[in-house]
């Protein structure tokens, strides 16, 4: 009765929002905001290392009619609840731009929607997707067929290995995002292109687009840069 008891006290205080509490004279760091509905979350590293891709983001959305604004202006605290030192949070949202962000929202994933409609993009072959391996691999069944018919479409080159999963480029990692301990993304984005002759790069994930537009040597674009 005594664990139980706790648990309802923990249900209790994160739904009202409060950032810590002490059980048993532990702190648990609550990772995010009490469950509200957001038309977009664009996420910490678009919002502070590429904030010139909001308006393309936002254009692609009015495009398919879904709303854009106003967009989050927190941290969702994603990276706290990878590294362990945070609750998982499940708000409500429309769309979510980024990855990692998405595993703390009940929400559509932006390159998910992009794949579902191609019409919209100027791609012009020989070009390499990168497809984010925290989407293809988490969610294989649905969302595999979906950057796979991308792949067929314009015979473009991109990150499924033999087995159909997604490689990743670690830039997108709990390291490769703090800093701390960062991995070898420079070799890693060689290793995914050693056997590529495209010049062009596309991704929907925002991490992976600013470790290729560092390391790659070639064009690189995010997804909705690509809009006709």
């Amino acid at each position: 009765m005594h664990n139980v008891a706790i648990v309802l006290h923990l249900r209790r205080e994160l739904a009202g929002g409060v950032s810590t509490n002490a059980v048993r004279g532990h702190a648990i760091l609550r990772s995010g905001p009490a469950p509200v509905s957001r038309p977009l979350v664009v996420g910490c590293t678009i919002r502070d290392r590429a904030p010139h891709l909001v308006p393309s983001i936002a254009e692609f959305l009015r495009r398919i009619g879904r709303p854009a604004a106003p967009i989050d202006e927190g941290c969702c605290g994603a990276l706290e609840v990878e590294a362990g030192r945070a609750l998982p949070g499940r708000a409500k949202a429309g769309v979510v731009a980024d990855p990692i962000c998405l595993e703390q929202y009940d929400a559509e994933f932006l390159g998910v929607l992009a794949m579902q409609h191609l019409d919209l993009f100027e791609l012009t072959p020989p070009f390499y997707y990168f497809a984010p391996h925290r989407i293809v691999n988490r969610d294989h069944a649905r969302v595999y067929p979906l950057y796979d018919a991308l792949r067929r479409r314009f015979d473009c080159d991109m990150n499924l290995d033999l087995n159909r999963l997604a490689r990743s480029t670690s830039a997108g990692s709990v390291q490769g995002l703090s800093g701390c301990d960062a991995r070898d993304v420079p070799a890693a984005v060689a290793r995914l292109l050693a056997h590529s002759r495209a010049d062009r790069i596309v991704t929907c994930s925002p991490a992976d687009y600013l470790a290729f537009r560092a390391y790659s040597g070639r064009e690189t674009r995010f997804i909705t840069e690509c809009l006709r």
